[in-house]
């Protein structure tokens, strides 16, 4: 909250506020309000503020100006609590959207991350130990599980690349302006943002889905792949032989 600005009033000695003392006054409400962290402040403001004033100076003039100058400075302090407030409210509010995003972004990092990391740790050992071969369906339907998990991470660098972008045009864009050409430039980069960030997302549920269908399906199971007999060669049965030489026997 804004302090009370110190306005004397003079009428009661029947003497006048001189006009360099309500500037002095205007100055020592700016002061105020520049101290709080306001660089800029829109004109609709200001007119508001002036319209205060000038009624605690028409107030001065009056017979009842006593009274008059109380309500008056009372508006006024109303006014400036109000636009405290705001500012504030709009400064906390920022702060929270840009928070948001960052957590959103780290937790889309995290998740494709940590997948594609436990996924090629899998296809490694696998490959190791001799339990399948490269080109193996399940290592191949698995790969594309991994390929959508990168994809995500890539998602997130290009989204925190644009929310940089995003960030400098409205830090560029004037506060007292909604239609400027940088706060247009930060509303689409803020929007590709999102649509990357979603994107990312979805890369991380297909490569999921992916995964697990290539572990679960029947068909891409090891045990249930047959091999080929080369052409030219004969299959021997060894029950069949065991037999054939007992009746020898």
């Amino acid at each position: 909250m804004y302090a009370l600005t110190n306005l004397h009033d003079k009428k009661t000695s029947g003497e006048h506020v001189k006009a360099s003392e309500e500037i002095k006054a205007i100055q020592t409400d700016i002061a105020q309000v520049k101290s709080t962290g306001v660089q800029q402040l829109p004109i609709e403001k200001l007119e508001e503020y002036l319209a205060q004033r000038l009624d605690i100076a028409v107030a001065r003039e009056t017979e009842t100006g006593k009274e008059a100058v109380r309500i008056a400075e009372h508006n006024l302090e109303v006014w400036k609590v109000d636009v405290s407030t705001k500012a504030a409210m709009n400064v906390e509010m920022f702060k929270s959207v840009i928070e948001a995003g960052q957590t959103a972004l780290k937790a889309l990092m995290l998740i494709n991350g940590g997948a594609a990391a436990a996924l090629l740790a899998f296809c490694g050992n696998a490959i190791t130990k001799g339990q399948s071969l490269a080109g193996d369906p399940l290592l191949a339907s698995a790969g594309v599980g991994l390929a959508c998990f990168v994809t995500g991470m890539g998602a997130v660098g290009l989204a925190t690349g644009f929310r940089y972008f995003s960030q400098y045009c409205y830090a560029r864009s004037p506060l007292d302006t909604s239609e400027s050409r940088w706060r247009t430039a930060g509303t689409i980069f803020n929007i590709l943002v999102i649509c990357i960030a979603l994107s990312g997302f979805a890369a991380f549920c297909v490569g999921g889905a992916k995964t697990y269908g290539a572990i679960t399906s029947p068909a891409l199971r090891p045990s249930s792949i047959t091999s080929e007999q080369p052409s030219g060669h004969t299959t021997v049965n060894i029950g069949d032989s065991v037999a054939h030489e007992g009746q020898l026997k």
